[in-house]
């Protein structure tokens, strides 16, 4: 008998992350191919999105994980239109993150430092990309001057700072950041 890995239970009575199983089935239900699943297993941002309900110990974290991961993927292949950040984005620094910060119950804190280390992975995508976005006419809240990224990075460290949880820190490795690939 084979045992579903989005059930299993930690010996604290907190579900684990089933990083595997939700690869695996993304990669079917988004028919990935052989190098899409394998960016896809190493995407810091894709683990990040997916640990945050399980380290909160929300209500059913599975579900959560899985339809965050899917607005993730969508907007990763498509629909830029819609989900790419736009100018109304730029009003607070997590405003582009709100459709996958829906979380039911669980440690609040917790949720709000995984909310803020994928806005610095945003940022600092945003800061790699500002260039090549100008060029393309691209929207980039810091190629187009209504972000500045130094006091930007400076509000979403003091927030990391206030709220202590190394196992969301250690996926990104921050304060060290290592965001390869970034959004």
């Amino acid at each position: 008998m084979t045992t579903n890995l989005a059930y299993q239970i930690s010996d604290e009575n907190k579900k684990d992350l089933p990083w595997e199983y939700l690869v695996e089935e993304t990669s079917k239900v988004f028919r990935f191919t052989k190098k899409e699943t394998k960016q896809f297993a190493l995407s810091k941002t894709a683990k990040l999105i997916a640990s945050i309900p399980f380290e909160a110990d929300c209500y059913e974290p599975e579900k959560t994980a899985i339809a965050h991961l899917g607005l993730y993927v969508m907007e990763k292949r498509g629909f830029q239109e819609y989900c790419s950040h736009q100018p109304i984005d730029d009003v607070n620094i997590l405003h582009r993150l709100d459709f996958i910060s829906t979380f039911e119950g669980g440690n609040l804190d917790i949720i709000e430092h995984g909310m803020y280390l994928l806005a610095l992975i945003m940022l600092e995508g945003y800061n790699k990309s500002k260039r090549e976005d100008a060029l393309n006419k691209v929207y980039n809240p810091i190629a187009s001057g209504r972000w500045n990224y130094e006091s930007k990075k400076k509000e979403i460290v003091s927030v990391l700072k206030k709220i202590e949880c190394p196992n969301l820190d250690s996926i990104i490795m921050f304060p060290y950041l290592d965001t390869a690939g970034y959004w």
